[in-house]
């Protein structure tokens, strides 16, 4: 779980992005963020749930973005800004 960067939706499928890999999965997210949230986890909004441990840096916004390790931004959902901020105090 340690190599997953990131899982982004896609309808009814995920993209599984690793630090080496971008794998596609015929599961929808909800799946994964069942599995996942435990393990330091974070769905940021409706397409995409996050690895914290992965988080390098937050640019404030109306809900502003993350910058991942791999160096992609990913936006922050304004209805979840406040919980993820949390995580983080």
């Amino acid at each position: 779980m340690e190599n997953i960067i990131h899982c982004k939706a896609d309808t009814s499928y995920t993209y599984i992005q690793t630090k080496t890999d971008n794998i596609l999965v015929s599961k929808p997210i909800k799946h994964f963020e069942a599995l996942l949230t435990d393990a330091n986890f974070f769905r940021i909004h409706n397409s995409h749930l996050i690895n914290i441990a992965h988080v390098k840096k937050y640019t404030k916004g109306k809900g502003g973005y993350v910058t991942m390790s791999n160096q992609e931004t990913i936006d922050v959902s304004t209805r979840r800004k406040e919980a993820f901020l949390k995580l983080f105090n």
